[in-house]
This record gives structure tokens, sequence and C-alpha cells, in this order.
């Protein structure tokens, strides 16, 4: 499989669980996390600009992932796709962000609790599907 093709099918159905897990957040009393609305809204532009944006992230995020840290990280599997995913997790609450009006870490310990587990099943499901 070529390494974009793994990337597409890898990116895209670690989005799709990092956004099923923040639909059902709020049943776990964890606020939910509207990355696409967020775009959309940053860029002043539609909400399906904002889901269009929000796979499209997802999926060179993948990229990134199987080009430049899938051979460095520690561990196999969803492991390292976890490890990597805290990564993107401290950037983003680091630098993303503040930019996005959100305050350093997300603007709250609950809001960084549920993005850190959204993006740790984005990462494990990466990891895994890279894998395969």
């Amino acid at each position: 499989m070529t390494s974009f093709k793994k990337a597409f099918i890898a990116g895209m159905a670690g989005t799709v669980v990092m956004t099923v897990f923040s639909f059902v957040a709020h049943y776990v009393q964890l606020p939910k996390m509207e990355w696409y609305g967020m775009l959309a809204t940053f860029f002043h532009m539609n909400s399906a600009f904002g889901w269009v944006m929000y796979f499209a992230i997802g999926i060179a995020l993948a990229y990134l992932y199987g080009a430049f840290f899938r051979s460095v990280l520690p561990a196999h599997s969803w492991g390292r796709g976890t490890i990597y995913a805290v990564i993107l997790w401290a950037v983003m609450g680091m630098v993303l962000m503040p930019v996005f009006g959100m305050g350093f870490f997300y603007g709250s310990v609950m809001m960084a609790v549920a993005t850190f587990l959204g993006m740790a099943l984005y990462g494990a499901t990466v990891g895994f599907l890279y894998e395969r």
C-alpha cells in the first residue's frame, strides 16, 4: 500500500474515532470538542469548510506520522501512535490553542483531559492501521 493511501485510510479512521469520542464525551462529564466548528469560526467560513479542514488535518497528521515519526518512536503499533498523539496534544495545547483563543492548554483542565483522550484514540487508531 502506498504511503499516501495508508495515511488517508489511517487519518480518516483516526479522525472518525476522535469525532465519535467527542460526541459521546459529555456522557462521561467531559466537554464536547468541536474542532470543525472552531476551524470554521476561525477562518470565517461555514461548517462544511470546517469539516473538510478537520478531516484534511487528520489525514495530513497521519501522513506526518508515517513519514517522520513511525520509524523513530518507541513501542509498536497503537502504542507508538499514542505517543505521537501525546506529542501533538502538547504542541496543540501550548501553541495552537492560544492562537485559536482557547488559552494555554485548552483553557481548562477538563478540556485538556477530553482533548488528551480524543487525541490518544486518534493516535492509537493511526498507529494500529499503519501496521496493517
